[in-house]
């Protein structure tokens, strides 16, 4: 429900009665979509049972050197707030991989 400008209540059916009820409402919260866009990694990097990618605390998946972040990995509360910081994260920690890992040519070399 609306007045032209804003929101002002909500209709909606009780799922157990079949009820139709009305709340008053002075704003809402969007969320849009509930299954993370992921399925074409799922024999690629660890999934949980949702089908979000497995993370660690710097947004590190299964597989050495892919990094994720946002509402597609475990991280929990999806808000747009949170998948930017964990955006971040998952930056700092691909940053901090890759100045820890040996390039290839210079492991040849040292060989």
């Amino acid at each position: 429900m609306g007045d032209g400008t804003q929101v002002t209540g909500l209709h909606y059916t009780d799922r157990s009665s079949g009820e139709r009820k009305s709340l008053t409402l002075s704003g809402i919260f969007v969320q849009i979509g509930l299954v993370p866009n992921a399925e074409f990694l799922k024999d690629t990097l660890e999934m949980n049972t949702r089908g979000e990618i497995v993370v660690g605390s710097h947004g590190e998946t299964s597989m050495p050197g892919v990094f994720a972040a946002g509402d597609v990995t475990t991280a929990p509360f999806k808000q747009i707030i949170i998948a930017m910081g964990s955006g971040a994260n998952s930056a700092l920690g691909a940053f901090d991989y890759l100045i820890r890992t040996p390039e290839p040519q210079k492991k040849q070399q040292a060989a």
